[in-house]
């Protein structure tokens, strides 16, 4: 299940789609959450090496110029 939506996410990445932008986020914030569980019960203590990644990579999908790419109006709207 995670591989395919992993595949999905990269292809709406890829071509500029909107839900691809939402997916994408949707599970950014799901692996964060797991890694912030798993950090902070302490079951997996290397987890806490994915909280910042998880996070950067969310502030660079929050920025505008990537936000204007999966707009309908934008370059990558199909």
């Amino acid at each position: 299940m995670f591989v395919a939506l992993s595949l999905t996410t990269g292809f709406g990445f890829f071509t500029g789609r909107l839900w691809g932008y939402w997916l994408g986020i949707s599970l950014f914030v799901v692996n964060l959450t797991g890694d912030l569980v798993n950090a902070g019960l302490e079951i997996e203590p290397r987890a806490v090496v994915g909280i910042p990644v998880v996070a950067l990579l969310l502030w660079y999908l929050s920025s505008s110029r990537v936000r204007t790419f999966f707009r309908p109006t934008g370059r990558g709207a199909a």
